[in-house]
């Protein structure tokens, strides 16, 4: 059954681009504000994060249990994976950042691939290359979390744990807002937003996100290298893969510049800009053909374990 959930959703999400129809986090929001004021926990963000996680989870697990099998569950877990997928419509803000690129609109570029970047800041490249690595450490988890993740903890575990990672998801995205703002009403610099903004990556939440992370993401690097060149998008993985440090983005990084046989990662920026744009276009059409083969694959895989089993 959780077969049929998993490729209602995907075909959901791909004819939709976005969920905002099920994906309300008015609840989510509120609740965390409930428990940011409780006196018991403000002196232990790690109970706070705790309570803020488990509460739902554990509800919804009862609920499942209680309903046992049946129609009623189907749909329940089907709600609860469309609404763990990824926020936003990704296709509609890669297009319009690749028909930026093609106009040769670099400033517009820039701008929209702040929606890609973890920290929710304006992108920090000033030029077509620099663009090229930016959207290199920022697109692929963006592709990643948004259904990879959710997915194949769903599969596997259920819709308890998607619906964990995706409030913790939702944490981190709170509390970046949370900084951003602070640092606009403060009227602060940029370095002061990036202080922030490390404060927040650093939390209770975001560590246990890693966590969730860490499993799924050595799955889809190997995806990723039997997609595309397998040597070198397994060579970092075999360094990281009992890394303890290392970000979930960064192992993406380099697995898919791997995978996709492109050494301009860390070169020097050229003069031509044509040639500069060509490239940075190109890798953002790349990286996203090398997901969609990734995730085809793993539901390919995911067929065959069900009629195995």
């Amino acid at each position: 059954m959780h077969f049929l959930i998993i490729l209602i959703a995907v075909a959901v999400l791909e004819s939709n681009g976005q969920l905002a129809f099920i994906q309300r986090d008015i609840w989510v929001r509120k609740w965390h504000g409930a428990l940011a004021k409780l006196s018991s926990l403000e002196n232990s963000s790690l109970l706070i994060v705790l309570a803020y996680v488990l509460v739902p989870v554990i509800i919804l697990q009862l609920v499942l249990w209680y309903l046992g099998s049946g129609i009623l569950v189907f749909l329940v877990e089907l709600g609860v994976l469309l609404y763990c997928l990824g926020r936003g419509d990704l296709s509609a803000q890669i297009d319009v950042l690749q028909s930026d690129i093609q106009r040769s609109d670099l400033q517009a570029a820039f701008h929209d691939a702040a929606v890609f970047n973890i920290g929710h800041r304006a992108a920090s490249a000033d030029s077509a290359a620099g663009l090229f690595r930016e959207l290199a450490a920022t697109l692929p988890y963006r592709l990643f979390e948004r259904s990879f993740v959710v997915v194949f903890w769903f599969f596997f575990l259920g819709a308890p744990l998607a619906l964990a990672y995706r409030l913790l998801a939702l944490h981190g995205d709170m509390q970046l807002g949370a900084a951003a703002v602070q640092v606009e009403q403060e009227q602060g610099s940029e370095e002061d937003t990036a202080e922030l903004v490390e404060t927040v990556t650093a939390n209770d939440a975001n560590k246990l996100l890693w966590y969730l992370e860490w499993i799924p993401v050595r799955f889809l690097a190997l995806t990723l290298g039997l997609m595309g060149d397998f040597s070198k998008a397994t060579a970092p993985l075999k360094e990281l893969v009992f890394c303890p440090k290392t970000s979930t983005a960064d192992v993406l990084r380099l697995c898919v510049l791997g995978a996709l046989n492109n050494q301009s990662a860390n070169a020097e920026e050229t003069t031509e800009e044509t040639t500069e744009e060509t490239a940075a276009l190109s890798q953002v059409a790349d990286i996203v053909a090398l997901f969609r083969r990734s995730m085809t694959g793993w539901l390919v895989a995911i067929a065959l374990l069900v009629l195995t089993s």
